[in-house]
């Protein structure tokens, strides 16, 4: 592991400082619990995947949970890895009547399930996971709020280029951006290599769907764009998720929302941004991080792994005006260490931390 070892504190201290870092657009990958996993919790912007997310015979269900109001339209994105294996996603309302029910098919290229479902009733909601042959099959969940739009998605600003990594079927994140009905806006999404998809939704205020698209690597199609005129002003939301027939492999991309005509308006940009996603893959530790500030700062990153924490190598840096937010890639080489986390901060002599990010990612078994 190539760190600079310019301090190591304890662990409780960091867990201290995160008590500073904003939670609000702070999404989980989490595995699944051990057998029987019956009513597990989940919420917007959560994942489960991982190596006990994993079924074995057609009666091996694995439900999950999660309250809803009435008029509510939610997101759900299930990915299968099982080859020629089907996963089922079945959803079921307060009263335990059924409400959706499909299934992926492998013969048409089709390893996961995508649907946006409007809900009629308040109260809890049961999303049962199975697979339609007695065979070792393994999946991921995503869960998001299309409608009232969630606070969890990340903001993003007009003319700012976000970048973001899609692990295999493993996720499905969200953008929201504010919209009046004097413009018209174009959402693009651009591959950054590979050969693997992509598909974009984009969602009006109301939920209702403003258009969709996918990326074609075979047709040589790298970029998708949705263009719309909103019929109400508020905020919209976009959300990416894996292309079903490719497989599941990791999809680095950028995104970001125009102005293709009229007028525009948005509130003023925030005094930063500061976001990171971060991937890990053949002893490598990449971090997508996004930065923008409206002042001069000073930009701290560390990495936590184990009882430690270090600062990475070429930090602290100084940051100068950055308007709008651009992308920035930093990679370290490091060991498989289990679950790793990457702290970073902007900061000001008066103000102090004006913007943080803390994300994790898991390195495999030392």
């Amino acid at each position: 592991m190539k760190l600079t070892r310019n301090f190591v504190l304890p662990l409780a201290t960091l867990f201290f400082g995160l008590l500073l870092v904003p939670r609000a657009s702070a999404v989980g990958v989490a595995d699944c619990p051990t057998e029987p996993k019956q009513g597990v919790p989940i919420a917007s912007g959560d994942v489960f995947a991982g190596a006990n997310c994993t079924l074995k015979t057609t009666g091996d269900v694995d439900s999950f949970v999660f309250s809803a109001n009435s008029g509510d339209i939610w997101h759900f994105l299930l990915s299968g890895y099982g080859g020629v294996y089907n996963v089922c996603l079945t959803l079921y309302g307060p009263s335990a009547v059924k409400i959706y029910y499909a299934c992926s098919d492998t013969n048409e290229g089709d390893s996961g399930i995508q649907t946006d479902q409007t809900l009629t009733a308040t109260g809890t909601y049961t999303i049962d996971v199975t697979e339609a042959t007695n065979a070792t099959l393994s999946y991921a969940l995503s869960l998001e709020r299309d409608y009232p739009t969630p606070t969890d998605g990340d903001k993003i600003q007009l003319t700012q280029s976000v970048v973001g990594t899609l692990s295999p079927g493993e996720d499905s994140p969200a953008y929201t951006f504010p919209i009046v009905t004097t413009g018209t806006y174009q959402v693009s999404a651009t591959i950054l290599g590979g050969q693997d998809n992509l598909c974009i939704n984009v969602y009006s205020p109301n939920g209702s769907s403003a258009g969709s698209a996918c990326t074609d690597t075979n047709e040589g199609d790298l970029t998708v764009n949705v263009d719309f005129t909103p019929t109400e002003n508020g905020t919209a939301m976009v959300i990416a998720y894996p292309y079903w027939g490719d497989g599941g492999g990791t999809v680095n991309y950028s995104a970001e929302v125009s102005c293709l005509a009229g007028v525009c308006t948005q509130p003023p940009p925030p005094p930063c941004t500061l976001q990171d996603a971060v991937s890990y893959a053949s002893g490598t530790l990449t971090m997508n991080f996004t930065v923008g500030n409206l002042s001069a700062t000073t930009w701290n990153a560390w990495l936590t792994s184990q009882n430690t924490i270090a600062a990475l190598s070429g930090f602290p840096t100084t940051q100068p005006i950055t308007n709008p937010p651009v992308p920035i890639t930093k990679t370290t080489s490091l060991s498989p260490e289990g679950k790793v986390g990457v702290l970073s901060t902007l900061t000001t002599s008066k103000g102090g931390i004006i913007c943080s990010s803390w994300v994790q990612v898991a390195t495999g078994t030392p």
